[in-house]
């Protein structure tokens, strides 16, 4: 069986930005994977494993689904997960608006009522840079700092759809689009 997630893409310019963050992030942090340029997205649902009927269901349902427009976003520094002196996941900041929030609650429950059984964690938007801490050393907490500090630059862009992505484990880039649900 095959893995899914719901998700937004960004701009090529924006990934071609945050891949040369990426590419002087890799001197300095030892994460064991960097995510592709061509995977660079914002998770709204993580589907799991999903056979090919149900996820048929589910693609009919999020095209039934009313949204009220596009919107922006804003992205803007770094942020960890997991111990700071050795983070599990590296990722840029997404600023949660209320648009992005309702659009993720209504994913959610279109996925809930065809019984998905997703995250039960508070929504974070993020997108992720680099995971895996491959190092048997610490992170100074001031270098985390400093990173911090120095990768504060504010993007934004314009939200005009959500895409169902399929994961190959295994190949690079990971991620297939499989439907585009516009607004």
């Amino acid at each position: 069986m095959t893995h899914y997630f719901l998700g937004i893409e960004i701009p090529d310019e924006l990934k071609k930005y945050y891949k040369e963050w990426q590419q002087e992030l890799k001197t300095i942090l030892p994460y064991k994977r960097w995510t592709h340029e061509k995977d660079l997205h914002i998770t709204l649902a993580f589907l799991g494993e999903v056979y090919a009927e149900r996820l048929e269901l589910l693609v009919e349902s999020l095209k039934a689904l009313s949204f009220s427009g596009s919107f922006a976003l804003t992205l803007e520094g770094l942020g960890t997960f997991g111990k700071n002196n050795r983070p599990r996941v590296l990722y840029v900041d997404v600023h949660l608006k209320e648009e992005l929030s309702q659009l993720q609650q209504q994913i959610v429950k279109a996925a809930e009522v065809l019984d998905f059984e997703l995250d039960k964690r508070r929504y974070r938007p993020h997108l992720t840079l680099g995971k895996k801490w491959g190092a048997a050393f610490d992170l100074p907490e001031e270098r985390l700092s400093e990173l911090q500090s120095q990768f504060q630059t504010r993007k934004h862009f314009e939200v005009t759809a959500f895409i169902l992505y399929k994961i190959h484990p295994g190949h690079v880039p990971s991620y297939e689009k499989l439907a585009v649900f516009p607004f």
